[in-house]
């Protein structure tokens, strides 16, 4: 599987939205899509067209997850959970693709910028999420967009109210047009960036932040 993570330091970009709505996109490719669940939020118990995993409770799971399915056609998406410097750096170095949201605020910009820094990958994007349809906003959006290297943002994905419906924990129902429709956008901006990945182990007992913050990790 094509496997991507949506990572940040910073809440509130829409991570987990993110997360469902490209898994929801790659399902309506015909393609095979599951959805990883690291985030501290409950997880989600309905079921949905697209597998969905719950390991917050164990970071490890995730490395079992990336080898049972490396060979199955599809793709993974890990929503990343905020304030784990140490699992963001290790998805970067694992998965084929990591994105990073911002939303219009100059904090999310900075702090977007220094997981950049921070992690140093050439596979890790900012994407600007809630792109605004007002013109003025949009300016004022701009302005703290243009902080961040063109080369190093993905795309702009539009604001879209009613994708917060893809978060709520109830027996499922088909989104409306302008939400299957931004998950089909995701998804194509997505596929066009994926590059293949080195897969790496990650420590599977004890506490999953010391252990990413104590073992050097090694390609498999």
């Amino acid at each position: 599987m094509q496997t991507i993570a949506i990572l940040g330091s910073k809440g509130g970009t829409g991570k987990t939205s993110l997360s469902h709505c490209l898994a929801y996109g790659a399902h309506l490719h015909g393609r095979a899509s599951v959805m990883v669940h690291t985030d501290q939020r409950p997880p989600i118990r309905a079921r949905r067209p697209y597998e969905y995993v719950d390991a917050s409770a164990n970071y490890s799971r995730v490395s079992s997850l990336l080898k049972a399915n490396e060979e199955r056609d599809g793709l993974m998406v890990i929503d990343g959970a905020g304030n784990r410097p140490h699992l963001d750096i290790w998805l970067a170095r694992t998965v084929d693709l990591v994105l990073i949201p911002v939303t219009n605020s100059p904090e999310d910009v900075r702090c977007a910028f220094a997981d950049l820094t921070r992690v140093a990958d050439p596979r890790v994007y900012v994407i600007i999420n809630k792109w605004p349809a007002n013109a003025l906003v949009r300016a004022v959006m701009q302005r703290y967009i243009d902080n961040i290297p063109a080369s190093r943002v993905a795309g702009r994905l539009p604001e879209v109210g009613a994708a917060r419906t893809l978060l709520e924990d109830r027996v499922w129902q088909t989104p409306s047009t302008k939400v299957n429709n931004l998950a089909r956008r995701f998804y194509r901006l997505v596929h066009s960036k994926v590059v293949r990945r080195t897969t790496y182990p990650l420590p599977s007992s004890g506490d999953p932040e010391e252990e990413i913050d104590s073992v050097h990790l090694e390609p498999v």
